[in-house]
């Protein structure tokens, strides 16, 4: 997981729209205390989205180039809910600073638009692939890491049944 939070500066987003739809798109991140923050605008549209349903799901995913096969490509992926942060606490000041130093000064000219605000991703239930065969599902409340082999899905099917 460090690997992907070392090498890769955008999460991938999937949020829903007033509608019930699924809609994608990027966004730089940083990775701080257990949780992802991301700066939008409300021109956006996954930003209004996140605004009225905190509900989402997000992919770190390695970079194409820098992998050796195309079929099994590290990623992160979660469900996760989402919150603004107040642009006047210590958190936002906090986390400004550390996406700063991450993705470069753009960062002070966004903060300095008003339509531009700073959302919490606090991640739930993931999954980390790290090749084939090893594939991990990552509880983030209970830091439970399970390997998904044949025995786990065997598990699953008896209590299915």
């Amino acid at each position: 997981m460090d690997k992907l939070h070392d090498t890769v500066l955008s999460v991938i987003l999937s949020t829903i729209n007033e509608d019930g739809t699924l809609e994608t798109s990027y966004s730089p991140y940083v990775f701080k205390d257990g949780h992802y923050y991301i700066l939008t605008s409300d021109l956006a549209p996954h930003s209004n989205n996140m605004k009225n349903n905190p509900n989402i799901s997000f992919l770190i995913i390695e970079d194409e180039a820098n992998t050796t096969n195309m079929h099994a490509r590290l990623r992160l992926s979660y469900r996760a809910t989402v919150e603004m942060i107040d642009r006047e606490s210590k958190e936002f000041n906090q986390v400004i600073a550390a996406l700063k130093e991450r993705t470069g000064r753009t960062v002070d000219l966004l903060v300095s638009i008003a339509d531009f605000n700073l959302y919490k991703i606090t991640p739930t239930q993931g999954r980390l692939v790290l090749g084939f065969g090893k594939a991990y599902l990552i509880n983030h409340q209970t830091n439970v890491i399970t390997h998904v082999d044949k025995d786990y899905i065997a598990k699953q099917k008896e209590i299915a049944h």
